[in-house]
C-alpha cells in the first residue's frame, strides 16, 4: 500500500481472534481493487532485472543466468540443442507458448516473466 496515508489505513476494520490477534482486515472496495490490480502485474527479481540492464540480456537469458545455468545445461534439461536455446534467448525473438512453458518449468518462474 505504498503511497497511502495513515488515514487510508484507518479505513480498514481489523477482525481479531479471542486472544486479540488480527485475523482479517476489511478494507474499502476501492482499496481492495487497487490491491488486486497491483498483484496482477508481472514482477521480476532485482537480480534478473540487473542482468537484463547491465548485460543487455533478454528476460529468458537473464533468468537462465540467474539460475546459474549454461546454455548447454539448460538445453539438456529442456531436451533441445544449445543452438535452440541461443536462438530463443535472442532479443526480440517471440518463442511459442509451449517453449515458454517449458522454460518456465525448468527456470522455476512464470511464463509472463520470460517475455519482454
Amino acid at each position: 500500500m505504498s503511497g497511502h496515508t495513515k488515514a487510508d489505513a484507518d479505513k480498514a476494520q481489523i477482525i481479531r481472534d479471542n486472544q486479540g490477534n488480527p485475523l482479517y482486515a476489511v478494507v474499502p472496495f476501492e482499496e481492495y481493487q487497487a490491491l488486486l490490480d497491483a498483484d496482477s502485474r508481472v514482477t521480476l527479481p532485482h537480480d534478473v532485472v540487473a542482468l537484463m540492464i547491465e548485460k543487455d540480456l533478454s528476460p529468458m537469458a537473464a533468468w537462465r543466468k540467474y539460475r546459474g545455468l549454461s546454455q548447454a545445461r539448460l538445453a539438456e534439461q529442456l531436451g533441445v540443442t544449445q543452438g535452440a536455446v541461443a536462438q530463443a534467448e535472442k532479443r526480440g525473438n517471440k518463442p511459442h507458448i509451449e517453449t515458454l512453458r517449458a522454460w518456465a518449468r525448468v527456470l522455476e518462474c512464470e511464463v509472463a516473466q520470460l517475455t519482454e
